[in-house]
């Protein structure tokens, strides 16, 4: 994990995610995050962009990722509601 990085909160309450993150995770504007909290901490994760998931089924052991991802979403989905 890296090292914490501290950000201020503007007065309309957005952050500025660093440059090295957002490359790291290859984001951009528009880009969708996942927001989580555990205990007293903030987790955001990048949301999973569908244009990644295309041609996925040629992908060797392709189902396993897809259940995979089909879990962490039925995960995401349950927190949510």
């Amino acid at each position: 994990m890296e090292k914490a990085k501290e950000v201020k909160l503007s007065t309309k309450g957005q952050i500025v995610i660093p440059q090295w993150v957002r490359e790291k995770f290859d984001l951009g504007p528009g880009d969708r995050l996942l927001l989580e909290l555990k205990e007293d901490m903030i987790i955001l994760r990048p949301a999973i962009k569908l244009s990644k998931l295309r041609g996925i089924d040629r992908i060797n052991e392709a189902s396993e990722k897809l259940d995979k991802l089909r879990s962490e979403w039925d995960e995401e989905f349950d927190v949510r509601h």
